[in-house]
């Protein structure tokens, strides 16, 4: 392709009739340009019409041995066997005798004889039977044969034979001797193959592939070939395999290319490889030891034979195979260089690091250092493979205890974000490290954390009675704080008050130290002393009930929450935070923080990170009646973090599940989950709250009242003893109130109730709810309606649609006591759409038994009614507002204003007697109007 003016004028002379005259052809080309596939058409061609061809092809192994190319060509068959005899004693010799002197000697010494014994034979040939000699790659060609073959082409004005010789081309200024005596011959006719043209690359890959394939692929095969035959030919050879590039294919082509290079190229294209794009000529010759100089010309080479475009290999492929083929050893020595060239240079710790860690072992006093500061970067970012790779590097470069403790804890915080199980092979070893005073304060907190987590108690509780001494020490030899280090005082009152938040048995006193009244003027950076500042305050707002002062912390943790950057303690500040929120009644605003954490980050989280959010938003899915939601992200959180792993905090995502699959209806899902094995040290903690109260409802449904009532006031009798009795973590006195009412106790009951409508702290509206839906039992029958509907209010208002359908149908039930049937049936029915919204199928199983024609035709009676007193436009507009529209989304659509939407929606909630959206019935779904 494209070679049809080199190969003609060698045509040309192969037909000019008897040629007096010989001729040499040298044909300059990179490596891979088909220079070889050209001499392979010249010898196929001379062979057709008549002629003798004599060929060797040389190559860098045989550069040394003498007379080497000469006895390739005369120890042809083509040459007459009494013209072979006569020849080969001569080459012997002439081989010999350069053993014990120089070739250039030996040459010029046997110069006569060279002449005629070995080139006259073969002109006197020529003048009978045209010759033709190929000689490729004669750059490679040992000394004696250039010598012995200069003389040759002098003498070529009387000797008609053809001489065709290839060669790599060179950058411009390279000096080769024999390719000056070359072009100082007028015999001599030079050319030079050029890369491919993209019109000749899309015609070769339509005569292989076809029309098509040369319309999609012609372009990125042009990318990726740079024109090179070789290259251009696996690619297509690729593509008909398996349809893509491979290594097997393309990388292959690609070091067939290097390695038929000068050794220099192959070494360049290493180094490139290793040090990755963007290298300069200097870097790299410092990596190889070569001049900025050669680098360069080996550049413009590589790029001249397609391989590099603008310093860059042309495929991601090209530098994997490079660095597939470089020997071990060469590779760690060329990271090793690489790495200490950045470091000099000022460059970044994950640059640097990236090639320590390839390296292996570090002896350099720096590369620790360097190595610790990439993993603490790769962790920020979430990118915890990375930060292993980087520490466990570290751990090779560590020389003294100090150092290969604090690795230690490193490697098991990055590996708490895969799987907080496979952690613990570290943390065992940290508490003897703690022991010893050898671990950062600031790891040694984590550690404490990390220990309860998976329900290591004893360890735990060690461990803290060794930091509250070191504390309370003048001077703390292994935990004084440096320069920029935070008091440990304030740290450590802030793991006290979260210690009594959330795992109470182990807390300390917690009236010292100070006490955090609101987010204005905290620390907006989020290094690791913001975040357990973060974990004090929200703490400390829910152990003394200040429900304002956690609200305002809740939203200030989360909205300076980065999930595309990680540090310890983020995760459990971040679950803390919306657990906040979610003991306070804000659903809402729990819901809308978890959707805007879900948007905010890039890529994808790691194992842990991913398995709290999914336990935080499964329960407020949960709180907010969402059944089948709740059961898909606590299945999620379990998912991405194992049982095992998630040691005693599995209290959350287990009695999420389990009560969301009991109020479904779904009581062998809830049963499997609740005979799981669970560790003991999950009930001393406040995750353990949310299964006892779980599994309670369970036993509840399942009639087991005394399992249940057991459970409920277990919540009560902890929640008490740790002063943690808030009804948001649990109600559990409403719970069991209806346990004792199942028992027939109503003192008992009613006494609960009372203390749930008294309690001191501020006002929780959902308990309140809870606690007027049961007070109703104990009024007259002319005050439950009153009573019930200020609890449906309540529950309405903050999203509690389970809590809002179970009042509902005992407001029914009130109404169908009273003798108010109509008012009754109508209350009935919302309760049941609002239960099938939850999917709670016993509650509406419960609400509406009789599944007959007449309940079906009733319901349809309703439905027409509800339809028929809405206009057109109310109609559209509360459909649209069914399938989640927002007002300004309905008023974009409609060519409204959002003021107009929302009178709309005013007369739609009066006419169907609703108090919201979330309220609309949920035929209206289909109803365009």
């Amino acid at each position: 392709m494209e070679r049809d003016e080199q190969l003609d004028r060698v045509r040309a002379w192969l037909a000019a009739p008897q040629p007096t005259a010989g001729q040499v052809f040298l044909l300059e080309g990179t490596v891979g340009a088909g220079k070889t596939e050209f001499l392979r058409e010249v010898t196929e061609h001379a062979q057709s019409v008549g002629f003798i061809t004599l060929n060797a092809v040389c190559c860098a192994e045989e550069r040394d041995l003498p007379f080497g190319a000469l006895s390739q060509l005369f120890d042809s068959p083509a040459l007459p066997p009494e013209l072979r005899g006569r020849i080969s004693p001569v080459l012997r010799r002439l081989m010999g005798s350069t053993r014990a002197e120089s070739m250039h000697e030996a040459v010029e010494r046997n110069r006569a004889d060279i002449w005629y014994d070995l080139f006259l034979p073969v002109v006197e040939l020529a003048a009978t039977a045209p010759v033709v000699v190929c000689v490729d790659d004669i750059d490679h060609m040992d000394a004696a044969s250039q010598q012995c073959l200069s003389y040759l082409v002098r003498r070529l004005g009387s000797a008609p034979l053809l001489m065709v010789f290839t060669e790599r081309a060179e950058p411009c200024g390279t000096h080769r001797p024999f390719h000056a005596e070359l072009q100082r011959q007028p015999s001599v006719v030079s050319a030079r193959l050029t890369p491919l043209s993209p019109q000749a690359v899309r015609t070769l890959i339509d005569l292989r592939l076809g029309a098509g394939a040369a319309r999609e692929l012609s372009e990125t095969f042009t990318t990726y070939s740079g024109g090179n035959p070789l290259l251009l030919d696996a690619l297509i050879h690729d593509e008909q395999l398996a349809g893509e590039v491979r290594q097997q294919g393309y990388g292959r082509a690609l070091l067939n290319c290097l390695h038929r290079s000068e050794p220099h190229t192959l070494r360049v294209a290493r180094a490139m490889a290793v040090y990755g794009d963007g290298a300069s000529a200097e870097e790299l010759g410092a990596l190889v030891d070569t001049d900025a100089g050669t680098v360069e010309r080996t550049l413009r080479t590589m790029t001249e034979a397609g391989l590099l475009w603008v310093g860059r290999f042309r495929h991601a492929l090209a530098a994997r195979t490079v660095l597939d083929d470089l020997p071990p050893a060469d590779r760690e020595q060329l990271h090793h260089r690489a790495a200490r060239l950045l470091y000099n240079q000022g460059a970044p710790a994950a640059d640097v690091a990236r090639h320590l860690s390839d390296a292996g072992q570090a002896a350099e006093p720096w590369a620790l250092r360097v190595l610790l500061d990439a993993s603490a970067e790769a962790l920020l970012h979430g990118e915890v493979q990375r930060a292993l790779r980087y520490l466990n590097s570290a751990q090779q470069s560590c020389t003294n205890e100090r150092d290969r403790w604090e690795v230690r804890a490193r490697l098991a915080q990055a590996e708490w974000q895969l799987n907080p199980s496979a952690s613990l092979r570290h943390l065992t070893a940290l508490t003897e490290a703690v022991r010893n005073d050898q671990l950062d304060p600031h790891e040694t907190m984590l550690l404490v954390r990390q220990l309860l987590w998976l329900h290591r108690t004893p360890e735990a509780a060690e461990i803290l009675s060794l930091l509250r001494k070191r504390a309370a020490r003048p001077t703390a030899t292994g935990l004084a704080a440096g320069s920029g280090t935070p008091k440990q005082p304030a740290d450590m009152h802030d793991m006290e008050v979260w210690l009594a938040c959330t795992y109470p048995p182990l807390a300390g006193r917690v009236q010292s130290g100070p006490v955090p009244t609101g987010p204005e003027g905290a620390p907006t950076t989020r290094g690791r002393s913001f975040w357990l500042q973060s974990i004090g305050a929200l703490s400390g707002g829910l152990v003394r009930r200040r429900t304002g002062e956690t609200q305002e912390w809740a939203s200030h943790v989360l909205g300076q929450l980065d999930l595309n950057h990680n540090a310890p303690w983020a995760e459990e500040a971040t679950l803390l935070a919306l657990m906040s929120l979610v003991y306070s009644g804000r659903l809402s605003d729990a819901a809308n923080r978890c959707r805007s954490l879900d948007e905010r980050h890039n890529g994808r989280l790691s194992p842990m990170w991913q398995g709290v959010l999914d336990a935080a938003e499964a329960e407020i899915r949960l709180r907010r009646g969402d059944l089948r939601e709740a059961v898909k992200r606590g299945t999620s959180a379990l998912e991405h973090v194992s049982i095992q792993g998630w040691g005693t905090a599995v209290g959350l995502p287990l009695g999420t599940l389990i009560l969301a699959h009991t109020r479904m209806g779904e009581f062998d899902d809830a049963a499997a989950l609740v005979n799981r094995s669970v560790p003991e040290e999950m009930f001393q903690s406040r995750y353990g709250l949310h299964y006892l109260y779980a599994r309670g409802h369970y036993y509840l449904a399942m009639n087991r009242t005394r399992a249940a009532l057991g459970d409920f006031l277990s919540c009560g009798e902890l929640m008490g003893k740790w002063g943690l009795d808030l009804p948001g973590i649990v109600p559990w006195r409403s719970s069991a109130a209806e346990a004792w009412l199942l028992q027939g106790n109503r003192d008992q009951a009613k006494r609960l109730m009372k203390e749930q409508l008294t309690l001191p702290g501020p006002e929780d509206t959902v308990s309140r709810a809870l606690a007027l839906r049961l007070m109703a039992v104990f009024s007259s029958l002319g005050q439950r309606p009153r009573l019930l509907g200020e609890a449906a209010d309540l529950l309405e208002a903050d999203g509690h649609t389970y809590e809002l359908a179970r009042t509902l149908s005992d407001l029914g039930r009130a109404y169908h006591a009273l003798g108010k049937h109509r008012r009754a049936r109508v209350i009935i029915r919302r309760a049941w759409r609002v239960a099938h919204l939850c999917q709670a199928e016993p509650l509406c199983r419960e609400l509406l038994p009789d599944t007959s024609a007449e309940a079906g035709l009733t319901e349809d009676e309703e439905r027409t009614t509800a339809i028929a007193s809405l206009t057109n436009s109310e109609r559209r507009i509360a459909s649209m507002a069914v399938m989640g529209y927002t007002n300004r989304e309905i008023a974009e659509k409609l060519f409204i204003t959002p003021s107009t939407v929302e009178q709309h929606l005013t007369r739609v909630y009066r006419k169907l007697s609703v108090k919201n959206r979330q309220s609309l019935p949920g035929y209206l779904r289909s109803d365009s109007g």
